[in-house]
C-alpha cells in the first residue's frame, strides 16, 4: 500500500509595530528656538526629506520672525509684546506639527526604515510598552475626526476617570473627566496623528498617569 506522505505547513503572522514620530519641544524660548532650528538643519540636510523643501524654508523664516520677536520683547524698552511673541511661537510650533505629519507618513510607507527617517528629521522616536497590555485603548469614533477612548474598569469602588490629549506627546490638554470607563473626542483633523492618555480618580485623588497611546485621526 503507497504510503501518503503529510505536509504540515504553519502560517506565521508577523506583527510589525507602527514606529512613531515624537516631538519634545522644550518650555524656554531660547531652548525652543535652538530645538526648532536643530530640526531645520537636520531635515535640510537629509536626501529622506528633499520633498519637503517649501515646508523647511518656512519653518527657517518662521523662526527667524520668532526670534526678532523674542529679542525685541527683551530689548529696553521692549519693541514687541509678549502676544506677538506668542503668536510667532505658536506658528513655530504648528509648523514643527506639520513636519513632524510629513516625517510618519514617510516612516509609514518604508517601515524598516522608520526609525532612521525619524531621527534623521532630528525627532525622537516614541518609547513602546507591551504589545498585550490593553488596560487603555483608543478607536474610531462615529464620525471623522473623533477617537473613542476606552480604560478597564477600576477595581476599586467609586473610582472616576481623567483622560487627556496631545497632538506632540508633551503638551497635553485635559479632556472631561467621566464616571463611565469611555468618553468620546470629536473636531479633531482627519489625518493627524494624536496621543491620549488615562488615569483613575480615587477617593484619596487621581493615580500616575498610566499609558500613552497613540492614533491617526479618521
Amino acid at each position: 500500500m503507497k504510503k501518503i506522505k503529510k505536509r504540515i505547513i504553519i502560517l506565521v503572522h508577523v506583527v510589525t509595530r507602527r514606529v512613531i514620530a515624537v516631538l519634545d519641544f522644550p518650555n524656554d524660548i531660547d531652548d525652543f528656538i535652538t530645538y526648532a532650528n536643530g530640526i531645520r538643519n537636520s531635515m535640510a540636510a537629509s536626501p529622506f526629506f528633499a520633498g519637503l523643501t517649501a515646508e523647511i524654508a518656512a519653518l527657517l523664516a518662521d523662526i527667524g520672525t520668532l526670534q526678532t520677536s523674542h529679542n525685541g520683547l527683551q530689548s529696553n524698552p521692549p519693541t514687541t509684546t509678549t502676544a506677538e511673541r506668542d503668536a510667532d511661537l505658536v506658528t513655530v510650533q504648528n509648523d514643527l506639527r506639520g513636519l513632524k505629519m510629513e516625517v510618519q507618513a514617510l516612516a509609514d510607507v518604508a517601515p524598516a526604515d522608520a526609525e532612521t527617517i525619524i531621527t534623521a528629521a532630528g525627532m525622537k522616536v516614541k518609547k513602546q510598552g507591551a504589545i498585550n497590555k490593553q488596560d487603555f485603548i483608543v478607536k474610531d469614533g462615529k464620525v471623522s475626526g473623533s477617537v473613542r477612548l476606552i480604560a478597564k474598569g477600576s477595581t476599586v469602588a467609586r473610582s472616576a476617570h481623567d483622560w487627556a490629549q496631545s497632538p506632540d506627546g508633551t503638551n497635553w490638554t485635559p479632556v472631561t473627566p467621566t464616571l463611565k470607563a469611555d468618553t468620546e473626542v470629536s473636531g479633531l483633523t482627519p489625518g493627524s496623528i494624536w496621543d491620549f492618555r488615562h488615569r483613575y480618580i480615587l477617593k484619596d485623588g487621581a493615580t500616575d498617569w498610566l499609558e500613552i497611546n497613540d492614533w491617526v485621526i479618521r
